[in-house]
Parts: C-alpha cells; structure tokens; sequence
C-alpha cells in the first residue's frame, strides 16, 4: 500500500472518530414518555399508590432507574421498576407521600438499545408548594453519565460493523479466482484484521452498552455485575450472541487452509448470516412493528452491503499483480455483476427503513441521523457513479486497469460504514418536548388555576382549582369546560370534567393536533352568576 494511500486512510478514520464523537444532545431519545402516573404538572388530592411511566415503543424494564426527590431535594428510593401490562410500561411503588412538591428523575433503555432519560414533577396537596422547574432543574443535574462513554461506545461500534464487513465481505469472496483470492497473504491477514475488529468491537459495545444504561461510566463497561444485568436484555443478548459468532467465525478462519469441505462452509456461513442478523436485533428495526418484518429488511440491506463492500475491499487488497492476471478477469467481472444487483438492493431497502423510521421526508434535515443519512446517500452516490467508471475500464482496457478507482471506491466505502454506524446512536425522528400548561387565568373576579400535561399532542390531564370573587372559600355551583383549534377549523369540544374537592376539578383532554388551542372555562359561580375565562394552550 502507498504512502498516500496509508495517509488517505488514516484522515479517514480519524475523521470517523471526529464524526461518531459528536454528542447525541438534546435529541438523544429513542423512546418517548407518552404519559405518566401521576402526570407531569399534575396536582394530587392524595399520595398516589405507584409510578407509571408509559412509553411509545418497548423498553427494558429490568435496567429501568427511578428516583424520586422531594421539595428540601431530599431523594428516596420507589419500589423496584417492574414491566406494566405490556412491554411500553414501567411500574414502581410508592410509600405515603406528605403534600408537598415531588421531582421524578428516571432512565430506561429502548428496544434498540439506546438510553432514555427525562424527569417530570408533581404535587400532593393543593396548597401552593414551589416551583417545579427549578426543583427538576436541582435534582437532575448530573445525572446523565459519563459523557466519555457516547463515543467509546460509538467506536466500538464502528469496529464491529466494519470488522463484521470485511471478514464476511472478504470471505465472501475470498473462494473467487484461480487461484482464489483467499491464497493472497494480503487478503487472509485482511481477514483477520476483520476477526479482531469484529471481536474487540462487539466485546466492547456489550460492556459500554451496560455501562451507558446503567449511567455509569467506563470503567463499569469491565464489571461483571453490569454484564450480568444486561444480559437478559434484547440488545445485551445480541451483543452476547455476536462476541460468541466472532468467536466461532476467526476458529473458522483458522482452519481456513486445513478444511474447507461442506460442513465447513455451512458452519461459516451460518455464523455469517446470524452476525449481520446480530446488528439489526440491537438497532432501530428492533422497535419497529412488525419486528420480524423490519430486522428482515435491515438483514437484507447488510447482506448487500457486505457483499459489495467487503469484494470491493478483497480485490484492494488483492493487489494490482493479482488483480491484472489474465485469470482474474472473471472474478473482477463477476464482482460487478454483483455491484449491479447489490446496489438496487441497498437502494430499496434503505428507502423503505427510511420512511418507516422517519414517518417521511418532511423532517429528515432537522435531526442528526437525517443529516448522516444524506451524507451516506451522497457517498453512495458517487460510489455507483465511480463503480461505472470502474465497469466501463474492466470491459475496455481490462481488469488491471480498475486499481486506482478500486482505491477511490475503498476510502468512500470506509466513510459510509463510519456514517452508519453513527446514525445507529441518532433517533430518526425530531424530539417534540411537552410544553405543560401551568397558568392562574381571571374574568369577573374568579380566578382559575389550571395546569395541563404534559402538553402534548393525545391525552392529557387537566386540573382545575378555583377561586371566587373576593376569596371566598364557598364552593362554586359548577365548573364546565371546552377546547377549540380555530387555525385549523376545528370547534369547540366538550371536556369532562370531575370535581375530586371543594373548588378543585379533573379530567382528560385530547389534543388530536398541535398549534395554539382555545381554552374556555365557564365557572357557575352561583345558581344566577357565571363567569367565561379564556386561555390559549400551545400544543407543540
């Protein structure tokens, strides 16, 4: 390999360090707490019995962390979280609550293996108690982890993803030829180069993934415990499954030379296939419904890349002495044949993940993994564009004339595993926070507090106190409310509401849509004496 070569790949894979270094930020949420028991914002009567925290996809209730924080910030610990009726829920009890302000810190880990925090507050009383903002605020911070651990653990999964690419990708092809390519030192030491990434990465992605779900930091990535907790995990056992594959696949590669009869090969290419199908158990197509359906495409989307990318990276390495022999022409030959139908391949499946995960187009520049993905797509782009070049040589001048766009096609390639393996930590869609409405709202002398969460689009919660003319602690006759989208034509609908005290109401509200809703409360102050109080609710 040249010096320039050696220099165009390392930039490249110090840029792939730069790139999968990058942190998730604000928008690193997977899954999405839909509601809550007791909601956000929400004001208690009395202490409720449990936590219930439902979620937008499954989640891994066994590495669930919750803690609860009263207003003097003093933390207490719930009953162990537990699964809810279905696999989106988390559970866990509560002891007798005083009245009082309360912050609820949680984590869990999505289906796809990535890490969800948030916090919410409630109040136990109806007596005016602080502010729960600042409260969260207080008792959040600090509370993320290790920052360290979002990129060592994104390197380790590029090693895996580009180590499993080019032992299986290279093996693939490795047969081809006369002699076969496999006989070229150059290619079998590639291949174990390939082994050792594979192994290394996918090791490594099991204890940080533990470590990152547990909030800890990189040293708990070695600790047993921590290995012990996750394996029980959807994500943890496919990365357990794969460490055992790269295992089983470089034994394989040992005996490269000595057999290669057909249990071998049925055996190698077995762990092949269930190594690629290692990646999609604990990626995004393992939240999606139908799962099967999904980790089934993604397996098909890995199989052609892997072919492509890993023929591609053989006849590199292969060298232009072997690659200009009379007898390579038919394997150089055959790999393009293959290129044409991988790529169609590549191309359909990824569209279709695309619109699955993003729900469409529409927003697919507003989050990080949309960006990463264009800049894949561009890659790629100028991959096939380059593969033609490459084509319309091999048929003209011949196969030893394809090394410099063999070159060309290898770096891209390397870039492109980099940008998937990085899109793999991006949720694909924009994280819409809530926005709780908590507002004192007056019209005639009465003055209502109401609070709605956790102000999103779907069911919420509405409390109500109210206050009447003067002071007065009499309670109202009746309180009746509606809401309104007049930006998009929607009219008043009724919301049920139910007195749960003296002047105090509940009840659920749906918002079918965002924009700015129209609240309207009618307060019979007395039988003869009503008052209309108006409010606008910012749905996002």
């Amino acid at each position: 390999m040249s010096r320039r070569v050696r220099r165009a790949l390392i930039a490249v894979l110090l840029a792939l360090v730069a790139l999968l270094a990058i942190p998730a930020g604000t928008v690193s949420a997977h899954a999405v707490l839909e509601t809550s028991t007791p909601s956000a914002n929400s004001v208690n009567e009395t202490s409720p019995p449990q936590l219930v925290l439902d979620f937008d996809e499954d989640v891994e209730a066994a590495l669930a962390s919750i803690h609860v924080f009263d207003g003097d910030r003093t933390r207490f610990e719930p009953g162990a979280p537990a699964p809810g009726g279905d696999d989106t829920v988390v559970v866990a009890s509560l002891p007798a609550l005083e009245d009082g302000l309360y912050a609820v810190v949680w984590r869990v880990t999505s289906a796809d293996g990535h890490v969800v925090e948030g916090a919410f507050s409630f109040q136990v009383g109806t007596a005016s108690t602080g502010d729960g903002d600042d409260l969260i605020a207080d008792v959040s911070r600090g509370s993320g982890g290790d920052s360290t651990l979002k990129w060592t653990y994104g390197i380790a999964r590029f090693l895996a993803l580009a180590g499993a690419i080019v032992l299986i990708g290279v093996g693939l092809w490795s047969v081809q030829g006369t002699p076969a390519l496999g006989t070229v030192p150059r290619v079998r030491r590639t291949m174990w180069v390939g082994a050792v990434s594979l192994f290394v990465g996918s090791a490594g992605a099991f204890g940080l993934f533990g470590a990152q779900a547990q909030g800890g930091t990189v040293a708990d990535a070695f600790s047993p415990s921590v290995w012990a907790d996750i394996a029980g995990t959807d994500t943890g056992q496919a990365l357990l499954v794969r460490v055992v594959l790269a295992i089983v696949l470089g034994a394989m590669l040992a005996r490269w030379s000595a057999n290669r009869h057909t249990w071998w090969q049925g055996v190698a290419g077995s762990a092949a296939l269930l190594t690629l199908v290692t990646f999609s158990k604990s990626g995004h197509p393992n939240s999606l419904s139908p799962r099967l359906l999904w980790i089934t495409v993604d397996v098909l989307h890995l199989v052609a890349i892997t072919a492509w990318l890993g023929g591609l990276v053989a006849l590199f390495v292969a060298g232009k002495e072997w690659v200009s022999e009379p007898e390579a022409v038919r394997t150089v030959d055959r790999y393009s044949m293959t290129a044409l139908i991988a790529v169609p391949v590549i191309v359909a499946t990824g569209v279709a993940q695309t619109l699955k995960l993003a729900g469409g187009l529409d927003d697919v520049t507003v989050t990080t993994w949309g960006r990463l993905l264009l800049a894949k797509v561009m890659l790629v782009i100028a991959m096939i564009a380059i593969g033609g070049v490459s084509r319309w040589l091999l048929q003209h001048d011949g196969a030893g004339s394809i090394r410099r766009t063999l070159v060309v096609e290898a770096v891209i390639g390397l870039l492109v595993v980099g940008l998937a393996a990085g899109m793999v930590a991006q949720p694909p869609r924009p994280s819409v926070s809530a926005l709780p409405f908590n507002q004192s709202i007056t019209a005639s002398g009465v003055i209502a507090a109401v609070t709605i969460s956790p102000g999103s689009v779907g069911s919420n919660e509405i409390h109500i106190l109210i206050t009447p003319p003067g002071g007065s602690i009499r309670p109202v006759t009746n309180v009746t409310a509606r809401v309104s989208l007049p930006s998009a034509g929607v009219p008043n609908s009724p919301v049920t509401l139910k007195p749960e005290g003296a002047n105090h109401y509940s009840g659920t509200i749906t918002f079918p849509d965002s924009g700015d809703w129209r609240l309207e409360l009618i307060v019979d102050v007395t039988e003869t004496d009503s008052a209309l109080l108006k409010a606008t609710v910012t749905i996002p």
